[in-house]
């Protein structure tokens, strides 16, 4: 069973329609001096953005930091950070596809967080890999499931990302794909531009 929380989420703003992709992984492919959209290999396709709870709505996520568990009924940690649901689509080289469920919290810098939640296969709920906060800012995505690390079949091609914001703890192409997909999630409407990167805010 997903969380009862999952019935109450609040909408996405700035969310994209399905199978859409933004704008800055074209972009970035532009940089890396990739233009003929042919070449553009995208294994990822966006299914639904499902919408976001606070922080205590879902404090059994897997993977949420103790000082969160310990503080939980504490006044100041109802409005820190959000989790986000949504559902992507990977697909391997050998065409396979494999259907995901994430929800991650976008924890917050002045508790010294990452990022942290869990990925899991949308059918039959199988964990598919942690999302981890390891550090101030620092998040780490770690493939824990032998069934689906052999399933999926790398492309080993580049990848797009706005931010190399991740580390990666068996440096898979699959938990790179985790962390596009997170990214997509988060910054649906970002632009590269000459200056920098401009998001819109969530």
């Amino acid at each position: 069973m997903w969380p009862a929380c999952i019935k109450n989420l609040s909408p996405i703003k700035y969310a994209l329609e399905t199978g859409e992709l933004p704008q800055w992984i074209k972009q970035a492919f532009n940089k890396e001096g990739i233009f003929n959209e042919d070449e553009m290999i995208i294994r990822i396709r966006p299914v639904s953005f499902l919408g976001n709870c606070s922080t205590p709505a879902y404090i059994d996520c897997p993977n949420t930091p103790d000082h969160y568990i310990e503080k939980a009924r504490h006044p100041y940690f109802r409005n820190v950070g959000k989790y986000y649901w949504f559902d992507f689509d990977i697909f391997g080289s050998d065409a396979k596809l494999i259907s995901l469920r994430t929800v991650v919290n976008e924890g917050d810098a002045d508790c010294n967080d990452g990022r942290w939640g869990a990925v899991c296969e949308r059918k039959t709920k199988e964990l598919v890999a942690n999302i981890l906060s390891t550090g101030d800012m620092e998040t780490t995505i770690k493939a824990v499931s032998k069934k689906y690390i052999q399933m999926y079949k790398p492309h080993n091609t580049w990848i797009s990302h706005l931010w190399n914001m991740a580390q990666y703890a068996k440096g898979l192409e699959l938990e790179k794909l985790i962390h596009l997909a997170m990214q997509i999630c988060f910054y649906p409407k970002a632009e590269i531009t000459e200056t920098g990167i401009r998001t819109e805010p969530r």
